[in-house]
């Protein structure tokens, strides 16, 4: 799986996607390494993509930069440039609810209203081991 290690530190900002971006961009977080447009199509298992639309929503994502070029594979004739997400899943679907200008009144809202929904006590323990950990680390930062 595709892991940024940074998480919580880098910039966060909201990147709207139309439905066939998205669906691409499960594919590749799904498949967690770097795939050719063709191998994209070949993996999708909701959508039937033509080269040319699969062309157009990589050149989207490119540009959103929500994906970037990894490397090349070699194909039967000649190489296809690879890709690979910028951001994990859980990264991207933050980003959509929280970003720069988030405030904290809003943020206590989204995690109140996120842990309220919760209803297994293995996933409240594991919160609340997160939750003892990060504060952990915000104390030997702020020594």
């Amino acid at each position: 799986m595709i892991k940024n290690e940074n998480i919580g530190e880098e910039k966060i900002m909201k990147t709207r996607l139309t439905k066939s971006e998205f669906a691409v961009m499960e594919v590749l977080w799904d498949e967690g390494e770097e795939l050719t447009s063709a191998e994209i199509i070949q993996k999708s298992k909701e959508r039937e993509w033509k080269d040319s639309s699969i062309h157009l929503i990589i050149n989207s994502l490119l540009r959103k930069k929500v994906v970037t070029v990894a490397g090349f594979k070699k194909t039967t004739k000649n190489y296809a440039r690879t890709f690979v997400p910028v951001e994990t899943r859980e990264q991207f679907l933050v980003g959509q609810i929280i970003d720069d200008k988030t405030t904290t009144e809003d943020k206590k809202g989204i995690y109140s209203y996120i842990i309220g929904k919760e209803s297994d006590p293995e996933l409240i323990n594991y919160i609340e081991k997160l939750l003892e950990e990060r504060k952990k680390e915000l104390r030997i930062k702020s020594k």
